[in-house]
């Protein structure tokens, strides 16, 4: 009985373990590998007649997460984000450091504390700030986007992927993931082809409503020549006829 016990805590945490390594989160100057992103495209499906089904689309798990939170944090986080509108970041930052010495639960402040530090140009110190609100929430997608835009401005290319492919495995309908992506195939990595299917994805989960990206795929698409739809299996002509019929 007592080496079933032991058996199972090993199991556990060995488990543990592994969803660790799983979702450790890539950092800047880290040398990795591009990982494969084609696996999270969203797919079109059909029913026995040849009638396309409606996609339905993953919630976003951040969404789904509810938590209490002190209302006086609540106010000063209200406050912090009037501050930041008006550009007085100093008064954004005393604001939510108060918030994150009184309420360690949360990781709204950490991902605002971020984006200040972006706009202040200190990348670094923004990197640091969203890996701290992941750790405080693993789901939060903001957080995790966030991270990817300073780790490619801060020249980590490859970095930003894994960051954004990370996005996707706990989101793989997230829009802004995909477009993000497209962004950095296209522009930074030079594989357009990876770029096409991310656009794509992101047009198809956003219901084609941005014009520019639709014109950026008609242009991408018109370099890497491929006319065939990554994600309708049926789609039979090109992508971007249907595109420029909702542009119209």
């Amino acid at each position: 009985m007592k080496f079933v016990k032991i058996t199972v805590a090993v199991l556990c945490a060995a488990i543990l373990a592994a969803c660790s390594q799983k979702m450790q989160i890539p950092l800047a100057g880290q040398k990795v590998d591009l990982k494969d992103t084609q696996v999270f495209l969203p797919q079109q499906a059909y029913d026995e007649q040849g009638k396309a089904l409606a996609y339905e689309a993953k919630t976003n798990p951040y969404l789904e997460i509810k938590s209490k939170i002190d209302k006086g944090s609540v106010l000063l986080f209200i406050e912090a984000k009037k501050a930041i509108r008006k550009n007085d970041f100093a008064t954004a930052k005393q604001k939510l450091g108060v918030i994150t010495q009184k309420d360690t639960s949360i990781s709204g402040p950490w991902v605002l504390l971020g984006n200040i530090a972006m706009e202040e140009k200190q990348l670094k110190k923004a990197q640091e700030y969203y890996q701290k609100a992941i750790k405080i929430t693993p789901d939060n997608v903001n957080a995790y986007i966030a991270l990817a835009k300073a780790q490619r401005l801060m020249g980590e290319f490859h970095v930003a992927q894994n960051t954004l492919a990370l996005v996707l495995s706990i989101w793989k309908d997230c829009p802004e993931a995909h477009l993000n992506l497209g962004v950095l195939y296209d522009l930074y990595l030079n594989q357009p082809k990876k770029a096409q299917q991310h656009i794509e994805a992101y047009l198809f989960l956003d219901g084609y409503k941005n014009k520019q990206a639709i014109a950026w795929y008609n242009e991408i698409q018109s370099r890497t020549g491929i006319e065939k739809s990554f994600i309708d299996p049926k789609q039979g002509v090109n992508p971007s006829s249907l595109m420029s019929s909702v542009e119209g």
